[in-house]
């Protein structure tokens, strides 16, 4: 079985530098990270608001009024940032738990040529930095056109943000590839492997709880990263030539669900596999002995009731083991998720829906 001690001998942050340089030589932790920096980007925003003088505006909006930046920076930042660490973790400690209910049988070895042969691709540095150097000149460039907002009062605000923006969505992009990576990895594993699911078991999900509390914790991200969805398409909404920042949506609908069912999904098909399999067992078993049954005929009353009795418990067997689950999570995971997603979607409902009764009032001479 895998432990914890073996997953730190892979050392899987040593080929990203700056999770390397968290976890190594800083010793963060998600969590202590994540405290970090909220109080990192917190003074820096005080400060460069105090240098530029735009702590607080009468017209406009300063850092001290301007809710956004706030956003950011006590909530979103302080949660994504600890993402970023944790997912080079959250992906053994469920293949252990799968080990520990007797779910999988894994060796070493075997998961050690799978984890550096996904995690060492150098691409993976490339594509997040590019993705974040081309957010950020997005962002710096819309912000010069918020006037009304903390970030487009000044240049220092705004190369600050961008800044910010850029750390976030490098993370962020690493983040993302760690999740898909880690899909890919949980279908190699399930995959190649004969799923032992216990119906009975008290996590409900056949013993697979791990897994779904893993893909439960990635929709919680997601919708962390969609609350962001929502605070740009509320800074944004009613102006024109940011049409394209609609695409957001869709994407953040999408990489929800991928998050939440793509892990899901590979232990899905293993264990559909696997109850089929038990099935057909039963069914070749009955299939004989009902056969057997006919040609006792003559043997009389006592062996056709044994034969009888045999084929009524394997009818039971097949209807039991029909009833094993196929998905790794229970009724109230699911709630959890669909609870979850379209939340950081309300606000922006709630600001589409007040300026469609203004313009419905206006047409109606009811507001001038």
């Amino acid at each position: 079985m895998l432990n914890r001690k073996s997953f730190q001998k892979l050392n899987l942050y040593h080929f990203e530098p700056v999770a390397y340089l968290l976890i190594e030589k800083l010793r963060l932790t998600p969590v202590s990270f994540g405290l970090w920096s909220l109080i990192a980007t917190t003074g820096l925003n005080l400060l460069t608001a105090w240098i530029s003088n735009t702590l607080w505006f009468q017209q406009g909006k300063g850092l001290l009024n301007d809710p956004i930046p706030w956003v950011a920076t006590l909530f979103a930042n302080p949660i994504v940032w600890g993402y970023y660490l944790w997912s080079y973790h959250g992906l053994i400690k469920v293949i252990d738990n799968l080990e520990a209910s007797d779910v999988i049988e894994t060796n070493e070895s075997e998961i050690d040529g799978i984890l550096r042969d996904m995690y060492c691709r150098k691409w993976r540095k490339f594509l997040a930095l590019l993705s974040a150097v081309s957010f950020s000149i997005l962002v710096f460039v819309t912000q010069l056109g918020l006037r009304d907002r903390w970030a487009g009062s000044g240049f220092l605000p705004n190369i600050v943000i961008t800044v910010d923006t850029f750390a976030g969505i490098y993370m962020s992009s690493i983040l993302v590839l760690n999740l898909i990576t880690n899909i890919k990895i949980f279908y190699k594993v399930l995959e190649s492997k004969s799923l032992k699911v216990n119906p009975l078991h008290p996590d409900r999900c056949g013993g697979l709880k791990s897994l779904s509390d893993y893909s439960l914790k990635t929709a919680y991200l997601v919708a962390v990263l969609g609350i962001w969805v929502g605070v740009i398409e509320y800074q944004v909404i009613g102006k024109q030539g940011y049409w394209f920042v609609h695409l957001i949506i869709p994407l953040y609908i999408f990489v929800s669900m991928m998050c939440f069912f793509g892990p899901l999904w590979t232990a899905h098909r293993s264990m559909k596999k696997s109850k089929e399999e038990l099935l057909n067992q039963i069914a070749r078993q009955f299939q004989t002995d009902y056969s057997n049954i006919h040609s006792t005929l003559r043997n009389g009353a006592e062996t056709i009731k044994q034969g009888i009795e045999k084929v009524q418990q394997l009818r039971n067997l097949y209807t039991m083991t029909d009833e094993f689950p196929v998905w790794p999570f229970d009724v109230q995971t699911f709630r959890r998720y669909l609870l979850t997603a379209p939340t950081p979607l309300l606000p922006l409902l709630i600001s589409l829906l007040q300026k469609l009764i203004e313009s419905l009032l206006k047409k109606w001479g009811v507001l001038v």
